[in-house]
């Protein structure tokens, strides 16, 4: 597949075939339907440099490159990006999307390598888990590891900035496993806590919109959630929706282990409530907001 021989050999390409590989990964339904000659011009390029770049991915030549991406994006030119121009009213509209939201996450489910369905099980075995992201990333992040600890796992949020990241990297280890957020638009300092934590022997996964995210390029065990919508803005729907899919594969690993961590979750929230009415009976406001 197209996308993941980009991935692949991204990391290695020459500037100009990266900014070939970044355009036609953010733009695949328009480049299923150009030339080489055509693509070259959007980019600036030569079309002989098309060429070679197809050829550097393993194909013959453009034209079997362009085949493929097709293929895979025939399916993107139906309903859902149709109905929306036609939309009058806010329900059609609304409708629009949701169908075209749903048809990205069978884009999303379709990419699901076997790497990427590993993540399940590092999450599962790794002492504890570290997400990490940036900009929109990083309440992700927060989102993800407050269900990863619904589900019993031992997560935290880890900070992208190098330096509040440097706290936890320095004591990482072959037991930790650090998960980063791939959003648009940013991701080199998710990427370099990922670098860093390989260095330390931990594991790293990632969740991403696209291969050629900055967080996407450092490992193989990444799960892929398209973000594009017919308004042009990225989406991060189908990244909740994939970290709401491995919390629910973690929830059913152990059904007992489940109903027992659920059962110790809502005995621990009724004692904090308790706890909390004590502390209201026991504490004089009138006087706290007085000294405050």
């Amino acid at each position: 597949m197209f996308r993941e021989r980009i991935k692949k050999a991204y990391e290695n390409l020459t500037p100009s075939f990266k900014r070939l590989a970044d355009f036609i990964l953010n733009n695949e339904l328009d480049v299923a339907f150009m030339t080489a000659t055509e693509l070259a011009n959007a980019l600036g390029v030569d079309a002989a440099t098309v060429v070679r770049f197809s050829q550097t991915l393993g194909y013959s030549g453009y034209r079997e490159l362009a085949r493929e991406i097709k293929r895979r994006v025939k399916e993107d030119l139906t309903a859902a990006y149709a109905k929306f121009p036609e939309a009058e009213t806010d329900a059609e509209r609304l409708q629009a999307l949701l169908e075209h939201q749903r048809h990205t996450l069978g884009m999303a489910v379709a990419q699901v390598s076997e790497e990427a369905a590993q993540i399940v099980e590092m999450l599962a075995r790794a002492e504890r888990v570290w997400v990490v992201g940036e900009a929109t990333g990083e309440s992700l992040a927060s989102l993800f590891a407050d269900y990863l600890r619904m589900a019993g796992i031992n997560a935290a949020v880890l900070h992208a900035d190098p330096a509040r990241a440097a706290f936890v990297v320095k004591d990482l280890g072959p037991g930790d496993l650090v998960v980063g957020i791939g959003v648009t638009g940013t991701g080199v300092n998710t990427a370099a806590v990922l670098r860093a934590a390989q260095e330390k022997k931990a594991q790293v996964a990632v969740i991403s919109v696209s291969l050629v995210t900055p967080p996407a390029q450092v490992t193989d065990h990444v799960l892929v959630c398209p973000a594009q919508t017919p308004m042009g803005v990225p989406s991060i729907a189908n990244l909740v929706a994939a970290m709401m899919a491995i919390w629910q594969a973690l929830l059913a690993r152990d059904e007992e282990q489940l109903e027992a961590h659920i059962t110790a979750l809502h005995r621990t929230y009724a004692d904090l409530l308790s706890k909390q009415a004590e502390e209201s009976k026991r504490g004089d406001i009138y006087r706290v907001w007085r000294e405050f």
